[in-house]
């Protein structure tokens, strides 16, 4: 009779959490009221969710509004230790601090209990009578009887598949769970389980946010970022730095012309905002005032995760070393090349007079040639290094007038037909079968960079190949196309052709001699006369370079 009767004190549940049903029954209005406390505390629940931020704080809010409803003696909710192997209370409602910091200690082993089974397998655990449940350690029964409690549910929470914690309510007599009030727990368990996922989704999104603003505070660019109305939404410390103003001065301005009028650093600003720049694209700029400093500035879209444009980035690329450093070494190029002209002249000089002496041996006219020919190479050198520093320091000057295009043609090939014969290559240029009007240029400089096409393509083609001048008409311009049979460029070389100092791979093993700066010299002419200048090659099977001019205007002067 004692067993009989001890089983009626206690009933035990093991469910797979889900929606409970009652049987069609009329509701006695007790039940009624506790329906209705269970759904205000739902209620309270949501509202919980949507007000509140702190997840503990959260879930402290629900576990009471339960509490409250339920009459219950405790509601808690429980957390995994780091690694897994316990779980622990988290927030609590009427529970003394002393049990929630005990659990924290001394976690209980995964697997463990009501909650340790419930967080372990996904199920709920539920009994009636917990201090008469044979599931009950008997060593656990002292502290079980200590906080007076019965009626013991623990439910787990989860997200999809994935086990995040764990809840229990705790009665202090025995208790029955029913249908419904299980049905609600398990809405409870769901809301508090995804305010803890809320949370850690939060905190990772706090967490790279702090991360990535610690990165683009650290930068050593400056970052001034902009809306699509121009207005400055962020202004990172390197910029404070580089422009010298306080990003709680400009951020939330718009850098307009009355902008400007503040003081130098804001017309810095001003006239950075305003540089011409499509996407992508950087210019140099050179701030004013005592802070001179030279900016490498790029601009940035910046995009929502549909694509959408939402702003604009300018980078500030500090280079004033770079540049002073490039200055220096085109102010020591120009003071070298001129240096090294008149000695260069004198040589030429004299190794032309000492070729017409009747009295030369066939073996020293030879080497006099030679001679003669290294020392062109040294003077074509040194005036190409020359032109580039002039270049560099912006005092490669033009003087525009009309020239005859047909002419100039034929004076380059003039120049070089020597060179070609001795190379055993047939040079020459494809007269125009009608009068070609006139080109504006700098006579001396277009001609050198024709020159230079011309002295490439002769270099680089073979024994008993060709090159050829010929004009073209495109709309508005005249092209001047430099086409030879040579051993052409590379495909992966030909983006970096036009650098300075460049030369591709298979034009070093054929002519170990060479500055590789004609090509950087020419753009920089034919950029300058308002002209384009391109090519076609394929490696192996020639290469065609192709200079357009328009032709004579008084109104177009050199860039």
């Amino acid at each position: 009779m004692a067993s009989a009767k001890r089983k009626k004190e206690y009933r035990t549940f093991s469910l797979t959490p889900g929606v409970f049903t009652d049987t069609k029954r009329n509701l006695t209005p007790a039940e009624q009221a506790g329906r209705q406390r269970l759904l205000t505390a739902l209620a309270k629940s949501s509202q919980s969710l949507a007000i509140e931020k702190r997840v503990d704080t959260i879930l402290e809010g629900i576990a009471k509004s339960v509490g409250q409803a339920t009459h219950a003696r405790y509601v808690n909710f429980w957390n995994f230790t780091p690694d897994k192997k316990g779980v622990y209370i988290r927030a609590a409602y009427g529970m003394q601090q002393q049990y929630i910091d005990h659990s924290k200690k001394d976690p209980l082993p995964l697997g463990s209990a009501w909650v340790g089974r419930a967080m372990q397998n996904g199920k709920i655990w539920a009994t009636s009578n917990v201090q008469k449940d044979p599931r009950l350690p008997r060593s656990w029964l002292p502290a079980v009887k200590k906080q007076g409690y019965h009626g013991l549910m623990c439910m787990p929470l989860k997200i999809k598949d994935r086990m995040i914690g764990g809840m229990c309510i705790y009665y202090d007599s025995v208790h029955e769970f029913g249908p419904f009030e299980m049905t609600v727990a398990g809405i409870v368990a769901n809301q508090a389980a995804t305010a803890v996922e809320n949370s850690r989704i939060f905190d990772e999104l706090g967490a790279e946010r702090l991360k990535t603003h610690s990165i683009v505070q650290s930068l050593n660019d400056g970052l001034i970022m902009y809306d699509l109305d121009g207005t400055i939404t962020f202004f990172n410390p390197r910029a404070e730095e580089l422009l010298w103003l306080k990003a709680k001065d400009v951020i939330g301005k718009h850098p307009a012309a009355s902008f400007a009028t503040a003081d130098v650093y804001h017309k810095n600003l001003y006239a950075i905002y305003g540089l011409p720049q499509s996407d992508y694209e950087d210019k140099e700029y050179t701030t004013e005032g005592p802070h001179r400093l030279v900016l490498l500035v790029t601009r940035i879209p910046v995009r929502d995760e549909a694509g959408t444009k939402i702003g604009t980035v300018q980078v500030l690329h500090d280079v004033t070393r770079e540049r002073e450093v490039e200055q220096l070494k085109s102010h020591f190029l120009t003071i070298a090349s001129h240096q090294m002209r008149t000695p260069l002249a004198g040589i030429k000089w004299a190794l032309e007079a000492l070729s017409k002496e009747q009295a030369l041996t066939p073996t020293q006219k030879d080497i006099l040639e030679e001679t003669s020919r290294t020392n062109e190479r040294l003077i074509r050198l040194t005036n190409d290094l020359l032109d580039a520093s002039r270049i560099e320091e912006g005092q490669f000057g033009y003087e525009f007038a009309p020239i005859d295009p047909v002419a100039l043609a034929r004076e380059t090939v003039s120049l070089f037909t020597q060179d070609a014969q001795r190379r055993g290559i047939a040079l020459h240029f494809a007269e125009p079968d009608r009068a070609l009007p006139p080109i504006g240029a700098d006579r001396e400089k277009i001609g050198v960079a024709v020159g230079n096409l011309v002295d490439n393509a002769v270099r680089y083609t073979p024994k008993g190949g060709t090159v050829t001048l010929a004009f073209r008409s495109e709309p508005d311009v005249l092209c001047l196309d430099v086409r030879d049979t040579g051993i052409g460029i590379p495909e992966s070389d030909q983006p970096f052709i036009f650098n300075k100092f460049f030369r591709a791979k298979n034009a070093l093993l054929r002519e170990t001699e060479g500055s590789g700066l004609g090509l950087y010299i020419a753009k920089h002419i034919v950029e300058h006369h308002h002209g384009t200048i391109r090519f076609a090659s394929k490696e192996n099977s020639g290469t065609t370079f192709t200079v357009c001019l328009p032709p004579f205007s008084e109104k177009i002067p050199a860039k």
